[in-house]
């Protein structure tokens, strides 16, 4: 990794019991302060610096600065310590922080105590809801905090940047994370929204979320910051800043605890949590989506070529089970060549978004798309539901299904052989009419979604070395799976299917076919509320069962943002990228270390998340062998 901070943030680096902790690769993102400024009540005692004094090599103790202003006069507070301000390592914050949460606006100048009888540690933490790590601290935040040692010593703040989806923190999605916390008793808590991520000024090299900085209240300078640091590191650094405040004598950082030599604590759960998922969540905007019977037709469907007018396109044409239910291609080749790579769809159903874009937001409805797509099937919704009336299996297969809902399939003697909105012979019908034929044709997706609902997938070695077979993973793969929890793959890929589910700008190039940009979710996100067949529709079977859709514009963070691909399959799953644009696992990981910079401004859209951290090229060659063994064959 290269660290292109300014040498006052790179002086303040400490040593721990394992050595010296900086923002490498190898270790984790850790920074420190050397010395700590006097303030009211604190003396220029040498035991007032922090207890971790430099090994050999490293930069000596900053000189504090010489007769600092008092920050307590006559039992009074300062309204602020002196300047100059800045968020970063040493630094005292600037006065006017303040963030809004549930409960109101949460400024920093109500941390500020220097007439307090000794500081406190006001542990800011930075984190987004869609992040693996993150949702482990917060869920483990007693854990973390909670020990008797740090009673009645500690405030803390936690600073939402994103939502689940990687939408700026909004209030809604404050209050689902404030519910996630596990607040230790005895520790002040608050939750606000950060969609500026203000704290990350604090850190010398990107590196993973979520981040925590330590402030002495009282003198709102900055000591220490670390990045998803594992339960003995943090607690060594808590343990260390209170000793050195308190004056005591030098506490040192307790060596890390390692599971198979490998993985620390919270990266050994974040991977139990890994296990191959069994059973999809359940679907209740699709009352069909696990009946028998609607399998068994949406099986046909999928495989039928009959349902495009060129008699040469199925669904298993772009998700072939040969392929891990994708098609090997760069970009999906339907009756022409399309814009996007066609993803696997294997474990589909348990997504929370479809399509590269999310355009989608149930599987039947992203079932519904490829039929009226002009590179697709290029057919509609007309010719399909001519297609199951025009045959005797079909048609009894529907009475079985929708029959006892939705009657019999609809008279279509005045329905034209092709036609879907838009169209003017379609749009001449009586409305009734088409909502006839859409509903034959909504069931239809139905049926398909509840086809690949069943679409189950085998163990792999991974799963071997979560269920205890330390021999599941040799060599180069064990150092691939060290690296993917020390560089950050784990904050986007995680979980049974290692992914998020939510949208990244990462700066892939582009799979469109007049080499334009693609602007992702940026140019899908308004229209979401008003598509014709989203989860709140007419159509839904639970319209009130819907996630929301109304969005206040589009943030910057969303142009060129694609939802994260499953990795389980990965190995199966060439070429990459929803262009299609990389062969090969290494030119994946490459375009990673180097955090999409190779790749020319024109061939893609949106700058590269701050929390992409670059690594370097024996990281990127060891990844690979771990990503090799992530197969996802079929399970009959």
């Amino acid at each position: 990794m290269i660290d292109r901070a300014p040498r006052a943030k790179r002086e303040g680096m400490v040593s721990g019991g394992r050595g010296m902790l900086a923002l490498t690769l190898g270790v984790l993102g850790i920074v420190a302060t050397s010395a700590a400024a006097p303030a009211c009540g604190v003396t220029d005692d040498p035991a007032d610096t922090p207890a971790d004094v430099p090994e050999a090599g490293m930069p000596d103790a900053i000189a504090p600065d010489s007769a600092p202003a008092p920050l307590c006069v006559d039992g009074k507070p300062v309204d602020w310590p002196p300047g100059p301000y800045e968020i970063g390592i040493t630094s005292t914050l600037p006065p006017d922080l303040a963030f809004e949460g549930p409960s109101g606006t949460v400024r920093l100048k109500d941390y500020f105590e220097p007439c307090a009888a000794r500081s406190r540690l006001l542990v800011v933490r930075s984190a987004a809801a869609w992040c693996g790590p993150c949702g482990w601290h917060a869920t483990h935040t007693t854990r973390l905090l909670g020990d008797a040692r740090f009673a009645d010593r500690l405030l803390l703040l936690d600073l939402l940047i994103a939502d689940e989806d990687n939408m700026p923190a909004n209030p809604p999605a404050a209050m689902r994370w404030s519910k996630r916390i596990d607040v230790p008793a005895g520790v002040p808590a608050k939750v606000a929204m950060d969609a500026k991520y203000t704290f990350s000024a604090a850190l010398p090299a990107k590196n993973v979320l979520p981040e925590y900085v330590l402030v002495d209240t009282r003198t709102m300078k900055v000591r220490t910051v670390m990045n998803a640091p594992d339960p003995d590191t943090l607690g060594g650094y808590l343990d260390l800043e209170l000793a050195a405040l308190d004056g005591k004598p030098r506490v040192d950082i307790p060596e890390r605890k390692l599971h198979d030599g490998l993985l620390t604590d919270d990266q050994f759960d974040l991977l139990q949590d890994m296990k191959l998922p069994a059973v999809p969540p359940p679907d209740p905007t699709n009352e069909y989506a696990d009946v028998a019977a609607a399998v068994a037709f949406g099986k046909k469907l999928f495989e039928d070529t009959g349902l495009s007018p060129s008699g040469t396109v199925a669904c298993i044409t772009c998700h072939d089970p040969t392929k891990a239910f994708g098609d090997g291609l760069k970009q999906a080749n339907g009756v022409a060549l399309g814009d996007r790579n066609s993803p696997p769809i294997a474990l589909s159903s348990h997504a929370r978004w479809q399509f590269w874009d999310g355009r989608a937001d149930t599987l039947w409805m992203q079932a519904l798309g490829p039929f009226e797509n002009a590179k697709e099937f290029a057919s509609s919704r007309a010719f399909v539901v001519h297609a199951i009336a025009n045959s005797a299996d079909y048609t009894a297969d529907y009475a079985t299904v929708f029959g006892a809902k939705y009657g019999a399939l609809p008279d279509l003697t005045t329905v034209p052989a092709m036609g879907k909105p838009g169209d003017a012979a379609y749009d001449a019908l009586p409305q009734a009419k088409r909502d006839e034929v859409t509903r034959v044709y909504v069931n239809a997706g139905k049926a398909i979604a509840a086809f690949e609902r069943t679409l189950r997938v085998k163990p792999n070695d991974l799963d071997r070395y979560i269920g205890g077979d330390a021999t599941a993973m040799q060599g180069r793969v064990r150092r691939g799976l060290e690296q993917f929890f020390k560089v950050g793959c784990v904050q986007c890929h995680w979980g049974p299917r290692l992914t998020d589910d939510a949208f990244h700008a990462i700066r892939f190039p582009t799979g469109r076919q007049d080499g334009a940009a693609d602007r992702g979710r940026a140019d899908v996100l308004l229209g979401l509320a008003t598509a014709e067949f989203v989860a709140s529709s007419k159509w839904s079977d639970a319209p009130q069962a819907a996630k929301p859709l109304s969005f206040p514009g589009v943030p910057p963070s969303m142009i060129g943002a694609f939802k994260t691909p499953t990795l389980r399959g990965v190995s199966q799953s060439a070429p990459y990228g929803h262009g299609g644009a990389f062969g090969q696992l290494l030119d994946v990981t490459k375009h990673y270390g180097q955090r999409g910079q190779m790749v020319t401004p024109a061939s893609a859209a949106g700058i590269v998340e701050e929390w992409l951290p670059n690594f370097d090229a024996n990281v990127q060659g060891d990844l690979p062998a771990l990503l090799d063994i992530l197969t996802a064959d079929r399970l009959p």
